[in-house]
């Protein structure tokens, strides 16, 4: 997959989420990771429709897709054997 063009915020958002952080409404369209507002359920939908967010069922937040975990800094391919 060829890396999405991303506006600033959810490029932020994608570099929290990409790390392991989950993203959860704090109050009403605001949407926080780590204790902080980072943007709203507008940019959550939109990450979610390029397939690099998904909604958990058991706890209500965002996570990153694998295809969204390749946005990490940190991230390397997996090596097969």
């Amino acid at each position: 997959m060829k890396k999405p063009k991303l506006s600033p915020v959810q490029e932020k958002v994608m570099l929290w989420l990409s790390q392991g952080w989950s993203a959860r409404v704090s109050h009403g369209s605001a949407v926080e990771i780590n204790g902080q507002r980072a943007c709203n359920v507008d940019t959550m939908a939109t990450l979610t429709r390029l397939g690099l967010v998904e909604r958990e069922s058991r706890h209500p937040c965002w996570v990153a897709t694998e295809e969204g975990k390749k946005l990490s800094p940190n991230y390397r391919a997996q090596e097969a054997d």
